[in-house]
């Protein structure tokens, strides 16, 4: 196992969300279970960042369902709020890779939400395959400047 790399080591993605009505609950803070999807915006902009976007890794016939998702929510966010979302893996192993989230009011540096996601590599049948050397190489020896990658 590799060890756990925090985003001050290693490259890292942000994004923004805006948090829409549609997202709260009455009382206009943000529902739980809307951070996963922002966990994902969050990954295919990491991928897309590098060069590949997620449907080039589905078309050269790798897939990686989520097989571990967990969040840490220390305060809320509300209707409008402004989120910045980072991103980064922290872990890449021999058929899976782990990313890890940092969930933050617009410039604040107080971390509001943080999560982790992991997934597996699997081939079109569903069956665990080792992921291969150009997805590997990509997600451990992400750039702190990426270039866009081909």
């Amino acid at each position: 196992m590799l060890e756990l790399l925090g985003p001050e080591d290693t490259f890292k993605v942000t994004t923004w969300y805006r948090a829409l009505y549609v997202d709260t609950d009455r009382l206009g803070v943000v529902n739980n279970g809307h951070y996963f999807r922002f966990f994902e915006q969050a990954r295919g902009e990491y991928l897309r960042e590098l060069g590949l976007p997620y449907s080039e890794v589905e078309a050269r016939g790798i897939f990686t369902p989520l097989t571990e998702a967990w969040a840490h929510y220390y305060a809320s966010f509300h209707y409008d709020d402004l989120i910045r979302i980072e991103a980064w893996v922290s872990q890449v192993k021999k058929a899976s890779f782990r990313f890890d989230y940092r969930l933050h009011l617009e410039d604040s540096l107080e971390t509001r939400v943080a999560g982790h996601t992991i997934h597996a590599t699997v081939d079109k049948d569903l069956k665990v395959t080792k992921i291969p050397t150009w997805l590997f190489d990509l997600l451990k020896t992400a750039p702190k400047n990426p270039t866009k990658a081909s």
